[in-house]
């Protein structure tokens, strides 16, 4: 190890130890420097370092501060034993909100089950999928232990067609958009469905609206079965004009989609929305119609982060990723590739964890905060 990898391995423990939480400033140079027992230009190449990978950010005048949680180098690899390292290719942070929390929830998850058996988690964070197949081609003799694709990173044919003939076994998050075979790990989209449509007829709603991804979404036509079936199920009448569609991260276009269901169908009754910020356009929409929560109308959300809540009237009733089931299945994936137990043809729809609320007319139980596998609130 150099001196300054020495210097991101020591302070990645300071962090995995919960010396500071996301949002705390860091000490002074000179302290930091005492802290880690390194030289000033050491110490500013291992921030530095950390900055580029989004665990740290340097604010002029203001200082240093925790970004996030995850350690990217894990812990230092035990001499003399074979410590295979798992690559994660993923694309910046920050470009928005949900790939950000998403994201980190399963970085955290895979670099702590990892650190646990003495492996490390390297990641390599990319502005953009052009740069994929370059970046591949320096670190080709480093991949042995395999690499993961996730947060918006999905990689061509060509990419997964080198990797193949080295051996390196890959896992995406995601579904895979080429032609070549690829493992890989998703959430049950039809799935979600079901269980939304189902507690909204549960629950006494007839005219229930769904709001989800464009025509032009991969499982666009699945979510759409998924929706009549459970329909046909509780013997309601499918109405196509109940049907909206939004990109799911796109606040003004679920807000058009919301307004345009509730002018053309004044007796729509219950309304399932899928994508974080779509559900905030949607609600917007109900507020300015003069509806209310579940007075007026019930309302299930597809998708959920911990300020979606604070920025609703009431606490909604929705689904939200198995992230931590995520974690474990992409890095069980990679073992059994490496292993030859599984070939690049499997994959894991994992299904979706129901979250109680108010918005549907049901009464939740008393809220507990949400804990990853290792007993730690999630999402702090």
């Amino acid at each position: 190890m150099t001196k300054s990898e020495k210097a991101i391995y020591t302070l990645t423990r300071q962090i995995n130890s919960g010396t500071w939480r996301i949002g705390d400033k860091l000490p002074v140079e000179d302290e930091l420097c005492k802290l880690i027992g390194v030289g000033r230009n050491t110490l500013r190449e291992a921030v530095a370092a950390l900055e580029q990978q989004g665990v740290l950010r340097r604010m002029q005048g203001a200082g240093t501060f925790l970004c996030q949680e995850f350690a990217p180098l894990g812990i230092e690899p035990e001499k003399g034993k074979p410590n295979p390292d798992i690559h994660v290719f993923c694309t910046c942070y920050y470009s928005h909100l949900e790939a950000d929390f998403y994201g980190r929830e399963i970085l955290h998850d895979m670099s702590s089950r990892l650190s646990e058996q003495g492996r490390r988690l390297l990641i390599e964070v990319l502005p953009d999928a052009e740069m994929i197949q370059s970046k591949l081609l320096s670190l080709a003799d480093e991949l042995s232990g395999g690499c993961i694709f996730m947060n918006g990173l999905i990689p061509g044919d060509r990419e997964l067609r080198f990797l193949a003939g080295k051996n390196i076994p890959v896992a995406l998050l995601g579904r895979p958009v080429g032609r070549e075979v690829v493992a890989y790990v998703g959430n049950d989209d039809a799935e979600e469905v079901r269980i939304a449509i189902r507690h909204l007829a549960d629950h006494g709603y007839k005219r229930i609206g769904m709001i989800n991804g464009t025509s032009d979404f991969a499982d666009h036509h699945l979510v759409v079965d998924a929706y009549r079936e459970v329909l046909e199920e509780y013997g309601i009448a499918f109405d196509a004009r109940l049907l909206g569609e939004a990109e799911p991260f796109r606040f003004n276009d679920a807000k058009n989609a919301a307004r345009a269901l509730l002018e053309q169908c004044p007796d729509l009754d219950a309304l399932a929305v899928s994508g974080d910020r779509a559900v905030l356009g949607a609600l917007e929409s109900i507020r300015e119609s003069g509806k209310r929560i579940p007075a007026d109308l019930g309302f299930f959300m597809l998708g959920e982060l911990p300020w979606i809540q604070e920025l609703s009237p009431v606490r909604l009733a929705g689904v939200r990723h198995d992230l931590h089931g995520m974690a474990d299945k992409l890095l069980s994936m990679l073992d059994g590739l490496r292993a030859k137990r599984i070939t690049p043809e499997t994959h894991a729809l994992l299904p979706p964890l129901f979250i109680p609320g108010r918005s549907c007319g049901c009464v939740p139980p008393p809220e507990a905060k949400p804990q990853n596998r290792h007993g730690i609130p999630a999402g702090i």
